[in-house]
């Protein structure tokens, strides 16, 4: 049995080129489906935004992070209850964080919403859907910040 002029016959005829070209592009759409699974089937996944309720506040932070820090003792200051996931300790944390986009710290979460870093306009909208009002502008929002441990 000769398969390669089987395989010439069979691909020269136009049902064979129409069948070719059919599985082709059947395999073509599953490895786009599979790519488009594996680059935002995590990112679908680890979102919190789904599973937060609205009066729920977490802040994804870095133990080293200044402006984390300052962001924590202004919550605090306005008695603000907060949930605290460090992206570097752990890996759950991470990916909930890249999930929502997070590109730096801190990053906070108030029910749906997100507040990048300190941008006083984003707290203040999300914080006041959760029913806080808090202002963490100027030196008197925060006391002074620790200075750094050595390394």
């Amino acid at each position: 049995m000769d398969l390669r002029g089987a395989w010439q016959r069979w691909a020269a005829s136009p049902e064979g080129r129409s069948k070719a070209r059919t599985r082709v592009l059947w395999a073509l759409l599953a490895v786009s489906l599979a790519a488009l699974i594996v680059d935002r089937g995590s990112a679908w996944y680890f979102d919190p935004r789904p599973r937060n309720p609205a009066d729920h506040v977490v802040v994804y932070t870095t133990r080293w992070c200044p402006v984390c820090e300052r962001l924590r003792q202004c919550l605090r200051k306005h008695g603000v209850p907060f949930e605290e996931r460090d992206v570097e300790s752990s890996l759950r944390a991470r990916a909930e964080w890249s999930a929502i986009d997070g590109f730096g710290v801190p990053v906070t979460l108030v029910g749906q919403q997100i507040a990048y870093g300190l941008r006083h306009e984003q707290l203040q909208i999300a914080l006041a859907g959760a029913g806080y009002q808090v202002d963490c502008r100027g030196h008197r929002a925060v006391s002074r910040l620790p200075e750094p441990a050595p390394r």
